[in-house]
């Protein structure tokens, strides 16, 4: 029998990915987030049966109102700000509000719903960008070193996290999410930036080739991966616990966009000084993978857990087939 889930910030790009994945496997998802998914998104079949509710968790009583509607016995808490320099400029205290205080509202609403399982997201961005790297690969017990205000609130909402989850009676896991693309990916109020492989896709549409600071080799992982390992330890029973589990969830292996693209048939991206640029992204230089040891031990399964990039290329390619039918409106004969 399937579970029933509420996720904050369902609306957006991992929110949606994993509504997909876990309505796969028979659970009911609720969605929680400022706005509704964009309209033919709503439309896609694979969130059939996605159910949403607009919710601002900074609003005490009515976001406690809507968790408590949805019924749910498990909490993926996936609200934050992925800020640009933009954002921070103009919004520093709201983006420190949502990501840290945040956290804390989410789990108190859990709480007075009777929830008792707590997920909720991190990101690479709390090891930082610049080192220096001792190991091959960042390991969840390494060494922490964020140097963004996106990675310092990442930071300091695991850490209120693990304070608060025994306070409110929470079994708790922290996923820390690495660098993601592909398909459910949108602009929104809290991700005013895209990743390069959808900047570059955007790009060539316009019929303009893309410019890169560099090659900005990370450890991509398919959006649909990502959602499938968070799936999968949300289905685990051995789930958590009152100080805070933490899994890395990373691709294993490290790509650029270039190659991505290479793979999609789109032109190579060009590699240029910043007089050229018209492909951003705060990627760290010589930054290793995340470690994926504790992912696959407690998920044998998964391995390999990110597809070849033939692979996800044509996946993504034929999902964008289908929001391009879902977008174009019938004509009558």
């Amino acid at each position: 029998m399937g579970r029933s889930i509420v996720i904050t910030g369902g609306a957006g790009f991992i929110g949606l990915a994993a509504a997909e994945a876990l309505l796969a496997t028979g659970h009911r998802v609720t969605a929680l987030d400022l706005s509704p998914p964009p309209a033919v998104f709503r439309d896609h079949p694979a969130l059939a049966g996605l159910s949403f509710m607009k919710a601002d968790l900074r609003d005490k009583d009515s976001f406690e109102a809507a968790v408590a509607q949805a019924g749910a016995d498990t909490m993926l808490h996936l609200a934050a700000i992925t800020p640009n320099a933009a954002l921070i400029h103009d919004h520093a205290a709201e983006i420190l509000t949502v990501n840290i205080a945040g956290t804390a509202a989410a789990m108190a609403a859990a709480k007075s719903s009777g929830i008792r399982r707590f997920f909720m997201t991190s990101s690479i961005a709390v090891y930082g960008t610049k080192g220096p790297w001792t190991t091959p690969t960042l390991r969840e017990s390494g060494p922490l070193c964020p140097d963004s205000l996106y990675g310092l609130t990442r930071r300091a909402a695991e850490d209120a996290a693990r304070l608060l989850a025994p306070v409110f009676g929470l079994s708790l896991t922290i996923l820390r999410l690495g660098p993601v693309f592909g398909p459910w990916e949108h602009l929104g109020a809290a991700r005013p930036n895209l990743s390069p492989h959808a900047q570059i896709l955007a790009l060539h549409r316009a019929g303009m080739t893309a410019t890169l600071p560099h090659q900005m080799r990370a450890d991509w992982l398919y959006a649909r991966d990502a959602a499938r390992a968070i799936a999968g330890l949300i289905d685990r029973t051995d789930h958590g616990d009152a100080e805070g589990d933490t899994v890395n969830i990373g691709a294993g292996r490290l790509s650029t966009p270039g190659e991505w693209a290479a793979a999609s048939g789109l032109p190579a991206p060009q590699v240029a000084d910043s007089a050229a640029l018209n492909v951003t992204a705060a990627m760290a230089l010589g930054r290793p993978p995340m470690d994926v040891t504790t992912l696959l031990t407690r998920l044998p399964d998964l391995d390999p857990i990110s597809r070849p990039l033939t692979e996800a290329a044509q996946d993504f390619a034929a999902w964008r087939t289908q929001i391009a039918a879902l977008s174009t409106p019938e004509v009558s004969p």
